[in-house]
């Protein structure tokens, strides 16, 4: 008899599972679902950010082609517009209290220019309230564009409503 032919064959081991995964694996599908997660939420605030930006231009808009005011009432009728347009783009807490001045370099701030502390815009604190007001209704309202179509380059820091309740809050309501 020959030692050789008791010898087994190679006993080979398992095949390496695919399942389940190593902790690195675990690492690299957490890390892609956080990306994927911060992505579609960026791209939600954006639209949101968006939605608020084109009803307060169609508010403007109103504005804009309402023939029966009088100056002073569409300055009034403007400037609380664009209080309300502020409000709903960067909160309530951020903007309700501003007046004159430090109004007029919140919106500046927003815009990294001078317009309304120097401008145009100087007439938003103070000629509301004061008869007589003499004024160029386009320059005005073309800068409360500028400044309206910016904010959609700058998303808020605060979370924005939805668009069905900015719908009731920016819309012009002067009658």
């Amino acid at each position: 008899m020959n030692p050789l032919d008791q010898l087994r064959d190679i006993h080979l081991p398992d095949s390496v599972q695919w399942w389940p995964l190593a902790i690195g694996w675990w690492l690299v599908i957490g890390l892609l679902l956080a990306v994927i997660l911060w992505f579609v939420w960026h791209l939600k605030r954006g639209k949101k950010q968006r939605l608020l930006v084109n009803h307060a231009m169609q508010s403007i808009d109103v504005l804009e082609a309402d023939t029966e005011l009088g100056d002073q009432e569409w300055l009034q009728a403007l400037s609380a517009l664009l209080r309300r347009i502020v409000i709903n783009l960067h909160g309530r807490k951020a903007t309700a209290g501003l007046v004159g001045k430090q109004w007029l370099e919140y919106l500046d701030k927003h815009t990294k220019r001078k317009d309304f502390s120097e401008g145009d815009g100087r007439l938003l604190a103070t000629h509301p309230y004061q008869d007589g007001a003499s004024y160029d209704r386009k320059a005005l309202s073309q800068l409360v564009r500028k400044w309206v179509k910016s904010q959609t380059k700058m998303p808020s820091k605060n979370g924005s409503v939805t668009s069905d309740q900015t719908k009731i809050k920016i819309g012009v309501n002067h009658a």
